[in-house]
């Protein structure tokens, strides 16, 4: 059994090996099998190159050149471009957006001038644009602006045809009426027809709703154009008015050389005056003069003259004398000296509450004074006769809330009465009528003399300060002098 387990075993291994190779030839011939099938069927490849073509460039050219008297707004569909769409380097000028605010503008600086239409190499129109206010110039696609066929209508004249124009911008055209109108302005050169007449001779109104007249100067038919109807009035305007009377005024004043008295040789101030009261025959009354005269010397630091001051041609007046208009005059001045206090009265209202009203002064016993420096005292209170009285000065640092004058009281032991100044009473014609003019305005000009020559009834002389007066223990208005009357001296100095 052991000789035939060997036998088997070679034999096995035998097998083995012959498989082995057997499959190894297989292989091999397969392989070469395969080999030769490869070489029969492969060919020999070329790889082709694909280039891509480029597409051309997008141009434009100008297919038509267009009537530009024309006008058209924006349709707000598209926007405007630098170049037509597709165009190198195109830019957007005015978007979509905006360009819907404009076609909803009623303004003519929104609206369009178009010049040419162009046709880019794709065979799409554009408008080439420029707004009326000329901040927009670009292109459009041929829908994004629509023509307007009556950018004007016809419009009613005024009732009375003959007026003033108000203003130098006379145009050729109406402003919105086509391109280019509103700096169509016409040259006059300098020439001033403020005070000319003239005839309107037609109206239109433009898209958004501006009127303007067509309108020819009476004096002179080269004059003409078309204004605003706003800047075209009836009546003379109050520029020419003024003017007029300023020319007037200089024809008729007299003319004043100021020399002071401690040196007849030195002039110390030179004014043209106009008196009152001129005379059919061109002349003044020395009354007139002296009067306008001493108006003009009020704040200057010189006393007011009589006519003997006054010398015409060297020859001195009297209150007889005629002054003819345009005449130069030499007036003789003496500085001032005579500083002294504005007299004023502290006054009381009564009956505030009914017609009846009235005022009485407050006597000297009757208030507890107000403290202050003599410095501060002197320059509210003191000047010379001519010197300018200074109201405002004084109620800011005096008669204001809070100051100390605004309010007073009583010197009484409980001090049962405060008195609080009343500023609209006080500054009116009726209470002060040398410091405040019928209309109740400040004579800017009114002098410490003036001030002290006021006297009224009830004894109020001088500046009339007016307060209300409440009844501390009561808390009402005290509608009855609290006790006597008479001239009032507030202060400790």
């Amino acid at each position: 059994m052991q000789v035939n387990l060997k036998k088997s075993l070679y034999l096995g291994l035998a097998a083995l090996t012959f498989a082995s190779v057997a499959g190894a030839t297989t292989a091999s011939a397969t392989n070469v099998n395969a080999a030769s099938h490869h070489v029969t069927k492969t060919t020999k490849k070329h790889t082709k190159k694909v280039t891509k073509k480029r597409a051309k460039p997008v141009t434009f050219k100008v297919t038509k050149s267009l009537d530009q008297s024309l006008v058209y707004k924006s349709t707000g569909k598209n926007a405007i471009f630098t170049k037509p769409g597709g165009v190198k380097n195109n830019k957007l000028k005015v978007s979509k957006s905006d360009m819907g605010s404009k076609a909803n503008s009623t303004s003519s600086n929104d609206l369009f001038m178009a010049y040419q239409e162009v046709r880019t190499s794709k065979g799409v129109h554009y408008y080439k644009v420029v707004s009326f206010d000329k901040k927009v110039r670009g292109y459009v696609y041929v829908k994004g602006v629509q023509k307007i066929d009556n950018p004007t209508t016809q419009a009613a004249k005024p009732s009375n045809t003959t007026g003033y124009v108000t203003t130098n911008n006379v145009y050729n055209l109406p402003v919105g009426y086509k391109f280019g109108a509103n700096s169509n302005i016409k040259n006059f050169n300098g020439i001033n027809f403020s005070a000319d007449k003239f005839t309107v001779n037609d109206a239109v109104t433009v898209y958004g709703g501006d009127t303007y007249y067509k309108v020819t100067d009476q004096n002179n038919s080269l004059i003409s154009g078309w204004v605003k109807s706003a800047d075209f009035t009836n009546n003379m305007p109050n520029s020419v008015i003024n003017s007029q009377n300023a020319a007037q005024s200089a024809a008729n004043a007299i003319h004043v050389n100021y020399v002071s008295n401690a040196n007849l040789g030195s002039t110390v101030m030179t004014k043209s005056l106009n008196p009152a009261n001129l005379q059919n025959n061109g002349t003044y009354n020395a009354k007139d003069v002296v009067s306008s005269i001493n108006n003009s010397l009020k704040g200057t630091g010189y006393n007011s003259i009589n006519s003997s001051s006054i010398t015409d041609r060297g020859n001195y007046l009297n209150d007889n004398s005629v002054i003819n208009k345009g005449e130069n005059l030499t007036v003789i001045v003496t500085p001032q000296n005579n500083r002294q206090a504005v007299k004023y009265t502290v006054s009381q209202l009564q009956n505030p509450n009914s017609f009846n009203q009235s005022l009485a002064s407050i006597s000297n016993n009757q208030l507890n004074p107000v403290n202050m420096s003599q410095r501060t005292y002197d320059s509210l209170f003191k000047g010379n006769d001519n010197d300018t009285f200074n109201y405002n000065n004084l109620k800011s640092q005096m008669l204001s809330y809070g100051q100390p004058m605004y309010q007073l009281t009583s010197n009484d032991a409980s001090h049962r009465y405060t008195y609080t100044f009343d500023a609209n009473l006080t500054e009116t014609n009726a209470a002060n009528p040398k410091l405040f003019n019928v209309n109740n305005q400040l004579i800017s000009n009114a002098t410490f003399a003036d001030i002290n020559s006021q006297s009224m009834n009830n004894g109020i002389d001088g500046l009339n300060l007016i307060y209300t007066v409440k009844d501390n223990q009561t808390g009402q208005q005290q509608n009855t002098p609290v006790n006597g009357s008479g001239i009032v001296t507030l202060f400790n100095k």
